[in-house]
């Protein structure tokens, strides 16, 4: 150990100070690095360093005031201009210290911390920034009951208590402050989040609950934190506070009532009382303005302030960010995917262990989610990651990257730790007590009110966690690497702080512990870097609020230089960037808060750069540039149309529900029905509510029809689908299943135009429909008819039967065979010629399943699923539907999955699996849904055991505590059930194509973007008329148990196709599509005739979008005439050629087919891309017949017969 420390204090100390070298805007000076080393870190011993702190706080003290365990900060940064980095501690009992570096990795404690102790404070955050503008870092500190401290700098590291004069005296209890110039007015402002000194519910505050005319109030010292809603007692923080400074470090203080923060709808906003824990100023959203984001705990969600330009704050919509941490701790930002966009990372408290989890709960008391709709922001619990779209939104992707739990965690830092240029992630950790384990609440709850404040927090378990390291692997996920990088203490770790203690030019770490020695942490990392500096004008002279961007390449990393913003503590003003070993050009780029810039070529690596902010006037800013048209309008006030969903919910009958199944619809189908040469649309309806038809009127316009045909429906109407009946009408087909009324049957309803609009409707038994696929399945020449089943009410996952009806021009009569019985749980079905024999095969997405595909053997059908290697790739797949994606001339399929964006995390060894036990129809199926453990070695639940008590009633009295629960594993669970367990697993959760391949189908899963919230609906279309295919996913689903989750993080999504089967996303700007409900059915058409694929998107409780496609390059439309009782010749398949052999191309195959995607119909006038004029048209028509069209220059338009003769054509 002795030889160690030799090593470590004498091998790699670095002499005092630097030699620095001065130039044009800039001073520079190398940096000595050590000439061996290793990614990561190593914790050094603080006696060997000097430093004798301690943050301790005694068991008496805590049992009074339970929130001193959160703990104390850090500050790191030159305190007295000697050119090295100083530290400072904060202490709760006893003075701060301030530890000097003397070079060498030797640290002198400044005796009574050169003024800077707060003799007499409990002091909990702190932060370096030079608040007067004399160029020397300030002191500001965070206390209980006594507000900020200012200690103002000499210049010569000697610090005097100037809070009075700087207007900072207060009695509030502070935890975290930031400062930033939020009016551009040249010098720093301030925010402080404040907690609150008690919790008054555990500790016990001075309050008295009595009644007053009926109605309990709250009264006595501390009612203004105290709050009665909906008959519970609820606790509140205080009110954070915000300064502005006059530049001389004079600071006023802002009340919430003048209007300088509004609601997001401009509305003033009301005084909160949050329990801040942390907050950070800057740019979040690149427009040069610093915004605010604040960390909140326990049911005050976070605050997301976003700066309008002049100092004024607007609230982030709902519509920005989703969801928020629920008891949300420490944020940082970064750009992780080097997009150019700023990311941030907010902590909660989830366990990273599967059985941990079942023993927690919050002691607080959460307010109850609001259901639905896109005006409520949802908290969670758990770490929320938020990737930044560029437009002003945010989608939370933590469970995608891997880092959506880390224990109970206080402060994320990004931090590029291998110097590779992606931002890597460090979180601290743990609680002195575990408040949050049920068992121990149990007993603390039989305690005596008297004599809890004794108690306090003294009986609850310790809470010892180990700190978590994460590298950046560049494509927008994680890997844990703690352990490997030696970041991975077990003490309770509270405020850090980065900063470069050796003169290295990379960021070392300091970490306030609590009743435990701080954690000081050496750099190892060699690889090539430069660090960055600023010196800006007074009075912000380290260029708070700056933007630092280096360039290798085509490799962009920004940094922002900012002060305090940590969990309780400030970083050192300097950030260091990764440098390379190519030759790629660099450069640094610093964005001045004033709006000035400075430039620097081809920095040299392994130097430290101090860049001087220019003087002068200060340049116009660059006028924005416009953004091009979007490919897609929002025309939706076209029809002007919302489902309306009903207040069933399934999770009466089985709690236990991984999700509801009664928000599955609408369905929505495009169908010329008039026959008047252009498409209308039906868009299906939930229970007790119309269905809707929209007759097109040619014109661009649509009318609602108004018919009794269209009165309530019964039940959902789930999918929908174009038919042709016995007389040669065109007809849509609505599935309205029984799901919510299961003693009634469900209907297949037909509608048709008859004078007016007429229906029938024909009983379904047996059956719980899903989604509807139309083909002539035996060459007959009439259209026949499928239905998937679905869940049967009550007892999900079993599936109802599935039918198909044959037509016989009379009647729909179900055939019997292979597809007339249960198939699974089928969400999305298609017909399509697989195999190009001329008969179309079956193909179905089940849940809890494979996607399975059905062999048409001249009307006959037999599985072949397993012989076409998709057997095994079981999921909770949803929509599928057929294109020629790799142009190889064969049909693939793509089908649409849970995503990778939730709690699910798929396996093919061991794959989330939901266990069920089916006693008799009279009885709901219990379920268990589970999760592999790979530390138990077996399956836990998801769920704790109290929400499993009704549907295992005799696990009660079983387990004598929830740590035994925790790790007993679900087949010992399941011992208490009296009927036999089942289960069904999902192997697979990414949304896929499948490539079809002579020997069978290549699995290749779509692009992240498109796995960031569960498919619903999909559509293969050419959206931009280049000639390959592209997809749109309808995505999200909220629909959960007592709303405690959303799966929202997509907006429907374009991908457009590269070829070759890949696919690369379309951002929503460029796209114009932007939709942040419960998505479901989409459904393509060219109902303008202009030549362009426009787009309808149905939302589960939410307004109908259709989009008008206004840029893409107009294509051919085609349609095709057959026979009398297959008048648009379904099952044909066409594709345009273009030039003349040899150099010929040929565009890929389109298939004519009813139904598809997810309960969805598309358009059956197609249009075919048209990259260059085609030559020639080729068509396989139901017959078996391949005809060749020679077509005429300029078309637009042609209407073919099966003989292929041109019957209508229209040119430009």
């Amino acid at each position: 150990m002795l030889i160690l420390l030799l090593l470590l204090l004498g091998g790699s100390g670095l002499a005092k100070g630097l030699e620095w070298r001065e130039a044009a805007g800039h001073r520079l000076a190398k940096l000595t690095l050590p000439e061996q080393g290793r990614t990561g870190f190593t914790q050094l011993a603080t006696p060997a360093l000097g430093i004798q702190f301690t943050n301790r706080v005694s068991r008496a003290v805590l049992a009074r005031r339970s929130n001193l365990t959160n703990g104390s900060g850090v500050a790191l940064g030159d305190a007295n201009g000697d050119g090295l980095c100083d530290i400072y501690f904060c202490r709760l009992e006893g003075d701060n210290e301030l530890y000097l570096n003397q070079g060498g990795w030797r640290f002198q404690l400044a005796p009574n911390a050169n003024g800077a102790a707060a003799n007499g404070h409990l002091t909990r955050g702190a932060a370096f920034a030079d608040v007067d503008g004399d160029g020397s870092l300030d002191l500001l500190l965070t206390t209980f009951r006594k507000g900020t401290l200012c200690l103002l700098n000499d210049g010569e590291g000697q610090f005097t208590d100037a809070t009075a004069k700087a207007g900072l005296e207060s009695r509030a209890s502070g935890t975290t402050l930031a400062l930033g110039d939020v009016d551009r007015d040249g010098d720093l402002d301030l925010y402080v989040a404040n907690f609150g000194e008690l919790a008054l519910l555990r500790d016990g505050g001075s309050f008295a609950v009595r009644r007053v005319g009926g109605k309990p109030v709250v009264s006595g010292q501390h009612a203004g934190r105290l709050k009665i809603i909906d008959g519970k007692l609820i606790e509140f923080g205080e009110p954070d506070a915000f300064y502005l400074n006059d530049g001389h470090g004079v600071f006023e203080r802002v009340p919430w009532s003048a209007g300088r923060f509004v609601q997001a709808n401009g509305q003033p906003f009301a005084e909160p009382l949050d329990f801040g824990l942390s907050v950070q100023m800057r740019d979040i959203n690149g427009d040069g303005f610093v915004d605010i984001y604040v960390c909140n705990d326990f049911q005050t969600p976070d605050r997301f302030w976003l700066n309008d330009g002049t100092g004024k704050f607007r609230e982030a919509g709902p519509e920005a960010v989703r969801s928020v941490a629920y008891a949300s701790m420490g944020a940082d930002f970064a750009d992780i995917d080097r997009d150019g966009h700023t990311d941030f990372f907010v902590v909660e408290m989830l366990s990273r262990d599967a059985s941990t989890r079942l023993m927690k709960s919050s002691p607080n008391n959460p307010l109850p989610p609001v259901p639905g709709g896109l005006a409520k922001r949802l908290q969670v619990a758990r770490n929320t990651l938020f990737w930044n779209r560029g437009d002003g939104t945010f989608a939370e992707v933590g469970r995608y990257a891997g880092v959506d739990a880390s224990d109970w965690s206080w402060q994320p830092v990004f931090l590029d730790v291998d110097l590779d240029g992606y931002d890597d992630l460090l979180v601290t950790n743990g609680h002195l007590h575990d408040v949050n384990d049920r068992d121990s609440q149990a007993k603390f709850a039989r305690i005596p009110k008297a004599k809890r404040s004794q108690v306090g927090l003294l009986m609850f378990p310790p809470n010892t966690t180990a700190n978590v390291a994460y590298r950046n692997l560049g494509n927008f996920k994680f890997a844990e690497t703690g352990r490997a990088w030696g970041f991975d203490s077990s003490q309770t770790s509270h405020g850090i702080a980065t900063g470069d203690l050796d003169n290295d030019g990379d960021l070392d770490l300091v970490i306030n512990c609590l009743n435990e020695p701080p954690l000081v942490y050496r750099n190892n990392t060699i690889a090539p870097r430069v660090a960055v500096q600023l010196r800006g004008l007074p009075p912000n002279t380290h260029g708070i609020g700056a933007r630092v961007t280096v360039a290798i390449g085509k490799i962009r990393q920004t940094q922002e230089i900012v002060a305090g913003g940590r969990y309780l503590s400030g970083d050192q003003p300097l950030r260091m960037f990764a440098m390379g070993t190519g030759t790629a050009n660099r450069s640094i780029e610093v964005a001045w808060p004033s709006g000035r810039r400075s430039f620097i070529n081809d920095p040299q690596p392994n130097h430290i750069y101090e860049i001087i902010e220019p003087s002068g006037k200060v340049p116009k800013p660059a006028l924005a540039k416009r953004e091009p048209e979007p490919f897609f309008e929002d025309a939706s006030r076209l029809l002007n149309h919302s489902h309306v969903e009903n207040n069933y919910d399934d999770t009466t009958l089985q709690p236990q529900l991984p999700r509801r199944l009664d928000r599955s619809g609408p369905g929505v189908a495009w169908l010329d029905y008039d026959n008047d040469g252009d498409d209308d649309l039906l868009v299906g309806a939930g229970a007790g509510s119309a269905l809707a038809v929209f007759q097109n009127q040619g014109d661009g316009r649509f009318r609602r029809i108004a018919a009794s045909a269209l009165s309530k429906s019964y039940g959902d109407v789930v999918s929908a689908c174009g038919w042709v009946d016995g007389s040669g009408r065109r007809a849509w087909l609505a599935a309205v299943t029984n799901y919510e009324s299961p003693r009634s049957r469900a209907r297949l309803m037909t509608f048709r135009k008859s004078g007016g609009l007429a229906r029938s409707a024909k009983s379904l038994v047996d059956i719980m429909p899903g989604p509807i696929a139309v083909a002539d399945v035996d060459a007959d020449g009439d259209l026949d008819v499928f239905i998937g089943g679905r869940a049967v009410t009550g007892h999900y996952p079993q599936a109802s039967v599935s039918v198909l009806f044959r037509n016989t021009t009379r009647s729909l009569d179900p055939a019997g065979g292979t597809l007339s019985q249960a198939l699974g749980l089928v969400n999305g079905a298609v017909f399509s010629d697989l195999d190009g024999d001329g008969f179309p095969e079956l193909i179905v997405a089940t849940e809890w399943g494979p996607v399975r595909v059905f062999k048409n053997q001249q009307g006959k059908f037999s599985e072949a699923t397993e012989a076409l290697g998709l057997s095994g790739l079981t999921g909770l797949w949803q929509g599928v539907a057929t294109g020629d994606f790799d142009g190889d001339g064969r049909t693939d399929i793509v089908a649409t999955n849970w995503g990778l964006n939730s709690s699910l995390r798929p396996n093919l060894i061991n794959p989330p699996r939901l266990y069920y036990n089916f006693t008799d129809s009279s009885e709901p199926t219990s379920l268990i849904l589970a999760a592999w453990d790979d530390r138990l070695k077996q399956y836990l639940p998801t769920r704790d055991l109290v929400s499993l008590f009704r549907g295992y009633p005799g696990l009660r009295g079983v387990f004598q505590s929830h740590r035994e629960y925790a790790e007993a594993g679900v087949l010992k669970i399941m011992d208490h059930h009296p009927a036999a367990a089942r289960s069904v697993t999902a192997a697979v959760l990414q949304s896929t194509v499948f490539l079809n391949r002579k020997e069978g189908f290549e699995p290749r899963a779509l692009p992240p973007e498109a796995q960031l919230s569960p498919a619903f609906g999909v559509s293969v279309g050419d959206l931009d008329g280049d000639g390959i295919d592209d997809l749109f996913l309808a995505q999200n689903f909220a629909a959960f148990p007592t709303d405690a989750d959303r799966l929202d993080a997509g907006r429907g999504l374009w991908l457009r196709g590269l070829g070759q089967g890949n696919f690369t996303p379309v951002k929503g700007g460029e796209a114009g599509l932007k939709m942040y409900g419960d998505q479901r059915a989409c459904a393509l058409s060219d109902y303008d005739a202009d030549g362009r694929l426009d787009l309808v998107v149905t939302q589960s409780g939410g307004r109908t979008r259709l989009f008008r496609n206004n840029k893409a390059k107009p294509g051919l439309r085609v349609r095709l005439v057959g026979g009398r009782l297959n008048p648009d010749a379904i099952g044909s398949a066409a594709r345009l050629h273009f030039g003349q052999a040899p150099e010929a191309t040929s565009g890929t195959w389109r298939e004519w087919q009813l139904g598809s995607g997810y309960g969805s119909q598309d358009g059956l006038a197609k249009v075919l891309a048209t990259p260059t004029p085609p030559s020639v048209i080729e068509v396989r028509w139901p017959s078996g017949k391949t005809t060749r069209t020679t077509l005429p220059a300029g078309l637009t338009e042609i209407t073919l017969a099966p003989n292929g003769k041109i019957l209508e054509q229209k040119t430009k």
